[in-house]
């Protein structure tokens, strides 16, 4: 296949969009594939905070959130107007220059990008994270525009190709390290259990650190519960007692992923899909507010994937037992990886772009 001349990639909103276009990107640098990667991304901080971390700079398209995600009519003229002057800077940056191909990863971000680029023929290709195709996924579907799935499963959509999640290629450190890192006492012989809430810090899951640091078990004598977010607005750390460690928000999981024994975690795909690498056992619960339910189904295909227990957080009864499953199948698994290197989806992505291309041998570059 030719080197593409520009590559635009599309990506904002959370993490979970952020950090598998970040990946992708980087497997497109290292690999040679496109002479320039252009990333393109909203303007709230969160998504600002995450593309600093990788030392990346996008351009920036005023757009703090969909329009249909806000409360107030205020908010939402807002966010149309962000929108529509989204669309004519997409359109500006085009007169500096078009993409051979661009792929979107979701999210309102996308919207502007995908129009201008379905118009003018460019090669497009969104990649859906999740098990449940969001509504710019399935406008892009209807425009012709080549869907690549991160599971077998994507719903409310026609035709698409599982590809994967693109995922960060990490190697996990030692515990003493990790510890190190993180800043926490978690002694060398403790069982950790990790609670993740995901990029946008999941208050309710943080919540019941408490709770999991206070089972009773012959399989937990020496347990450590390490938080990563921060904690509730309304409890100080030591009420969760003294297994209970707060490591605040990092977009280095390196440290994270190489302490902990399990995780219990959101069912975001990008970090479902990085504990399925690492084999580590891992509780899935997923937010109930997700739009079209997409965490729930995400779970699901976790659960099908790795054989990992979920939990539905209004079933509060069933917490102990779903905790115990995931220790039983903790000390029944062989030791996770130590490594996630470059993966396949990546290159599967990439040949979906070539063969969305008006070429058959691959791109047609722009002039």
């Amino acid at each position: 296949m030719e080197v593409a001349g520009k590559v635009w990639i599309a990506a904002g909103g959370t993490g979970g969009h952020i950090f598998p276009a970040l990946a992708f990107g980087r497997w497109i640098t290292e690999n040679k594939k496109a002479e320039r990667v252009v990333y393109l991304s909203g303007n709230r901080p969160l998504e600002a905070e995450i593309y600093a971390s990788q030392g990346i700079v996008p351009y920036c398209l005023p757009l703090a959130g969909s329009p249909l995600g806000s409360s107030s009519l205020a908010g939402r003229l807002g966010r149309w107007a962000g929108l529509l002057s989204s669309f004519f800077r997409v359109g500006r940056l085009l007169a500096r220059g078009r993409p051979d191909v661009c792929f979107l990863f979701g999210s309102y971000v996308s919207l502007a990008p995908l129009l201008w680029c379905r118009l003018l023929r460019i090669p497009t290709v969104i990649h859906e994270q999740n098990a449940c195709a969001g509504k710019v996924t399935r406008l892009a579907a209807r425009l012709g525009a080549h869907v690549a799935s991160g599971w077998a499963e994507c719903r409310n959509i026609g035709a698409f190709v599982y590809v994967g999640i693109p995922i960060r290629p990490m190697k996990k450190i030692s515990r003493k390290e990790a510890a190190t890192a993180l800043g926490v006492d978690a002694g060398e012989e403790n069982l950790v259990i990790g609670v993740a809430g995901g990029s946008l810090s999941s208050v309710s899951l943080a919540s019941l650190a408490g709770r999991v640091a206070r089972i009773d078990s012959p399989r937990t004598p020496k347990m450590v519960v390490v938080v990563l977010g921060g904690s509730p607005p309304d409890a100080a750390p030591d009420s969760f007692g003294s297994r209970v460690r707060f490591v605040g928000r990092r977009w280095d999981m390196t440290p994270f992923y190489s302490l902990c024994n399990v995780v219990v975690c959101r069912a975001g795909a990008s970090t479902l899909a990085e504990l399925a690498a690492l084999g580590i056992p891992s509780l899935a619960v997923p937010w109930k507010n997700a739009a079209d339910g997409h965490q729930e189904a995400n779970a699901r295909c976790f659960a099908a994937l790795t054989g990992n227990p979920i939990w539905d957080e209004e079933d509060e009864p069933a917490l102990d037992a779903a905790l115990m499953q995931l220790l039983d199948f903790s000390c029944s698994r062989a030791e996770s990886a130590e490594t996630i290197k470059e993966n396949s989806p990546n290159e599967a992505l990439w040949q979906r772009a070539s063969s969305s291309s008006p070429t058959t041998h691959g791109f047609q570059k722009s002039v």
